[in-house]
């Protein structure tokens, strides 16, 4: 494989596993017992990025996984890339699963068989 893919396809993965952990963070610090219920009004939201270092964690891996994202872009076409953020919804679902304790009903673990078999068509695709 060529090196240049190889370090991105990393890098993708990089970028992926910080956005996982952000959203999962995010959801950790949002479910917090009377959280949800003052984030009303964008100011609120706002507060609460300050009063929850899990929100704040969330944010910084977002921020982690988007200077991954912007090397990425530097080393591969969009078209190459972009697909790959897929990765995120099948791994977001396995940890609101595992993680969080969230019901996934089987259709929907249908739904990301499909976009893991579109995500090895367009590794595939690098390939040729």
């Amino acid at each position: 494989m060529d090196p240049t893919l190889l370090s991105s396809l990393l890098l993708i993965l990089l970028s992926t596993a910080f956005g996982v952990a952000g959203q999962t963070a995010l959801k950790l610090g949002v479910s917090q017992p009377g959280v949800a219920e003052t984030a009303t009004g964008v100011f609120s939201i706002i507060g609460l990025i300050f009063k929850s270092p899990l929100v704040m964690l969330g944010l910084v891996f977002y921020a982690a996984g988007a200077l991954a994202w912007i090397a990425v872009l530097a080393r591969l076409d969009l078209s190459v890339a972009y697909p790959f953020l897929a990765l995120n919804f099948v791994l977001v679902t396995l940890s609101g699963r595992f993680l969080l304790g969230e019901t996934v009903p089987p259709l929907r673990w249908l739904g990301i068989l499909v976009i893991i078999a579109g995500i090895l068509l367009v590794a595939k695709s690098t390939n040729s």
